[in-house]
């Protein structure tokens, strides 16, 4: 097999697509959770019209359609076709027929009618811009509708982002981070998620932190490196190449006594003035 230098690059849709099968292995203990616990905050109500922006395969969707009953409608958008299919299968398994998945740039989308309430659960640092994607979002909202927003408390899953690149690093050499600011660092922080909320003229926002932390036993740690966003650092590797990476993560973590994935996250709920 042929050893690739260079890192290739995907789109993040592609990305999510070609690592279905290690993403679906997390979801019942890290995304099914999660999408669970925003859609507790966001509140979707019987009858509401609600947007999934960035919805994987519906670990948020799920949930809000079962809220709001077959009186409402939810659109679950996202650029990962693969991840699509399964929140398809699981609503029809549910008979979630008023749950609707779309293939699609959410910052690009348009509906016929204005949302009641438009969720993205760690999504919009994904966006291209990120402030021109969340005002887009904003502005899909009837007056006095919803926006509710996860992302990562700082310190917690960016660590294992950081102990990836350095695994792979070691391994093959890889470009030098962007030297531009992360923008998940301006909404990882309580203050800065609801100051950044309020940037779009929302009002009423609030914030809840969500302290979660999942074992990782046996593969776990390298089965999230596959099914999440670093797996771009192993792009292209060769099967020799990865095993270093995994052996690597792995004696990384054991000696610095990490046993276990941090995913800490806040929800923010904001509201569009009437």
């Amino acid at each position: 097999m042929t050893v690739i230098s260079a890192v290739p690059t995907l789109p993040v849709g592609a990305l999510f697509s070609q690592t279905r099968r290690e993403f679906a292995s997390w979801y019942s203990r890290l995304w099914g959770p999660l999408g669970a616990l925003a859609t507790g905050v966001s509140r979707p109500s019987p009858g509401e019209r609600v947007l999934d922006a960035c919805c994987g395969s519906g670990a948020s969707a799920l949930p809000a359609a079962r809220a709001v009953g077959a009186a409402g409608h939810v659109d679950a958008v996202d650029m990962a076709g693969a991840l699509l299919d399964q929140g398809r299968a699981e609503a029809d398994r549910q008979g979630l027929a008023h749950l609707r998945f779309h293939r699609g740039d959410v910052t690009a989308w348009r509906a016929d009618a204005p949302y009641d309430l438009v969720q993205c659960c760690y999504g919009v640092f994904f966006f291209p811009d990120m402030d021109a994607g969340a005002r887009h979002l904003v502005k899909l909202l009837r007056p006095g509708g919803r926006i509710a927003l996860s992302t990562w408390v700082g310190g917690g899953m960016d660590s294992m982002v950081r102990r990836a690149r350095e695994a792979a690093s070691a391994i093959r050499p890889l470009p030098a981070p962007p030297t531009a600011p992360d923008p998940r660092t301006r909404v990882d922080s309580a203050d800065g998620l609801a100051a950044w909320l309020r940037s779009f003229g929302l009002v009423d926002v609030a914030v809840h932190r969500v302290d979660y932390r999942v074992p990782l036993l046996g593969d776990d740690a390298w089965m999230f490196l596959l099914g999440a966003a670093p797996r771009r650092f192993v792009l292209g590797m060769d099967e020799q190449q990865l095993g270093r990476v995994r052996d690597r993560l792995h004696a990384d973590m054991a000696a610095a006594g990490h046993s276990h994935l941090d995913a800490s996250s806040l929800i923010a709920v904001g509201v569009r003035p009437r």
